[in-house]
């Protein structure tokens, strides 16, 4: 190690190539490294769960279910519809297209869904 540390005190100029080339190896891989600030999603599902105390599983139905699923029918990007309505709660999932961005049908969703005037009261 003695030896090492010598010989780079007599031939300073290659310990700066050294580290000249080190750094330059680092740039080179950082600007080749794939960068997403946000990455793609892989899970295509968005669900809706609902609460309404007291609702028997037909209130929800018509009262809650119905009306997102009318609200969200239409929406582009939807492969995929299903509703589950119980006592108390019920749940909407969607299954979108791989082809489109989940994002995007989230934000059309929660729009469509905030647009709904008509909800029980509870």
């Amino acid at each position: 190690m003695k030896g090492l540390v010598e010989y780079f005190v007599k031939f300073p100029i290659l310990a700066n190539i050294i580290i000249a080339i080190t750094l330059i190896g680092g740039i080179v891989s950082l600007m080749n490294t794939k960068k997403s600030y946000f990455p793609i999603r892989s899970d295509r599902n968005i669900q809706i769960a609902v609460s309404y105390p007291g609702a028997s599983p037909e209130e929800m139905e018509e009262g809650v279910t119905s009306k997102i699923e009318e609200a969200i029918y239409a929406i582009p990007g939807i492969d995929e519809l299903t509703s589950n309505s119980s006592e108390n709660s019920a749940v909407v999932s969607i299954l979108t297209l791989e082809n489109h961005d989940i994002d995007e049908i989230y934000t059309e969703v929660k729009n469509a869904i905030d647009g709904i005037s008509s909800f029980p009261a509870g």
